[in-house]
């Protein structure tokens, strides 16, 4: 016989199920392990704000590269056609996170690590840095996509994580 008015369900515990009834099922704990993971407790269920931020990210480095390209510093060689590949790459990952309910995170992990690739490429080549000659507003668009880069992978691991949830999908909390 279950109680619905439980305290503990209604709270979240659920020990049916289990052996004598003692035991959490929880899907995330680790064998011989009596928590899950500290990260496991964060859960964000904005799946439409996080949708936009995601393909937000990918345009801001998709207009980064191309500002980059349009300044003229050459960074290393081949480096034009890599930047160029990043924009068209960009532009197309918008236009379909804008259009379609496509889950199309990891194509936008491919573009945010090639545009890591092509940063890290640029420190061992001739960045558009200030000592190296370039302006400040080239040297903080540079930056710039670095660190959209890096925002949208650590963002990418948590929405594989299931700390976060992109649209269409959802936690399915209820209040």
């Amino acid at each position: 016989m279950e109680d619905h008015n439980s305290p503990a369900l209604r709270s979240g515990i659920d020990l049916r199920g289990t052996k004598n009834a003692t035991e959490p099922v929880l899907e995330h704990i680790k064998p011989g392990k009596k928590r899950a993971p500290l990260f496991r407790y964060i859960r964000i269920n904005l799946p439409r704000v996080t949708r936009l931020l995601l393909v937000a990210l990918i345009a801001v480095i998709g207009v980064a590269s191309a500002m980059v390209t349009f300044s003229n510093h050459e960074i290393f060689p081949f480096a034009t056609q890599a930047l160029w590949c990043i924009t068209g790459g960009s532009a197309v990952f918008v236009t379909t996170g804008f259009m379609s309910n496509a889950r199309i995170w990891t194509s936008g992990l491919i573009i945010a690590l090639s545009s890591l690739l092509v940063y890290l490429g640029g420190i061992f080549g001739k960045a558009p840095y200030v000592w190296n000659g370039a302006s400040i507003v080239d040297a903080a668009i540079w930056n710039l996509t670095l660190f959209a880069a890096v925002i949208y992978i650590l963002l990418f691991w948590a929405l594989r994580f299931g700390m976060i949830v992109a649209a269409p999908d959802n936690q399915n909390f209820t209040d």
